[in-house]
């Protein structure tokens, strides 16, 4: 594993998030990390497993047509389940959190060599290596982001020719849903006694994304509302 970051300046915050998701139940055993996204059925959050195991699925597939390895960079990457995937798939893989506790799990399950290598960094403070990429990946990730510009303009300038970026597995609110969906989020925290991590969740509107020169990607038809959405910028 490679530190660019300061622990001690992220440590309050990551042990935060931590215990937020002992509490929802989502720190995964060494074992059960190694079968995601596909954990058994008996598994409490199954049906959400399911929903990102599509989104994998259709990842793998549209990288699947581009030509050659690619030079990936997942930012958010948490455990590591999908920049391993992605390595075992042939390509150059560079994940990046800033939980030092879960790149530490995914460097003990999953290796690291020369084309996977776990950093701990800030991608606005840090240079993180390996630039330009062909494909930069938030999964469930951009939320913890407060600007969506600020971010696009970021991850742009780290692109090669031709190069995307993937919002995966988040969701985008109309300008006249962030209000409510602010307040849901707020209230879900409330509950599980974590309200301060509510100043560390963001809401980004469609609009930002449009603005930004993000297209949609999925879910595009009717009875898919309400599912994860998979947004695409590209070069």
């Amino acid at each position: 594993m490679i530190l660019l970051a300061d622990t001690k300046h992220h440590f309050e915050n990551e042990q935060l998030y931590i215990a937020l998701r002992k509490a929802e139940d989502r720190v995964v055993s060494d074992e059960l990390l190694q079968k995601l996204p596909y954990p058994d059925e008996s598994y409490r959050h199954y049906n959400e497993w399911k929903i990102r195991a599509g989104s994998f699925e259709r990842l793998m597939k549209y990288l699947s047509g581009k030509k050659g390895f690619l030079n990936i960079l997942d930012i958010g990457c948490g455990n590591g389940w999908l920049s391993h995937k992605l390595y075992l798939a042939g390509h150059n893989v560079t994940a990046v959190d800033l939980n030092l506790t879960e790149l530490e799990q995914a460097e003990k399950v999953f290796g690291s060599n020369e084309r996977l290598h776990w950093i701990y960094a800030d991608i606005f403070n840090d240079n993180i290596p390996g630039a330009p990429f062909d494909v930069i990946l938030l999964a469930a990730s951009c939320q913890y982001f407060e600007n969506i510009s600020t971010l696009s303009n970021l991850l742009k300038a780290k692109l090669n020719k031709n190069g995307s970026i993937h919002l995966l597995d988040s969701f985008f609110y109309k300008p006249t849903e962030v209000s409510a969906a602010k307040k849901r989020t707020e209230e879900y925290y409330q509950s599980l006694g974590f309200s301060q991590m509510a100043d560390n969740y963001f809401h980004h509107s469609i609009t930002a994304l449009k603005e930004n020169g993000f297209k949609k990607k999925f879910p595009v038809g009717i009875f898919q509302r309400g599912l994860p959405q998979w947004w695409i910028y590209q070069l």
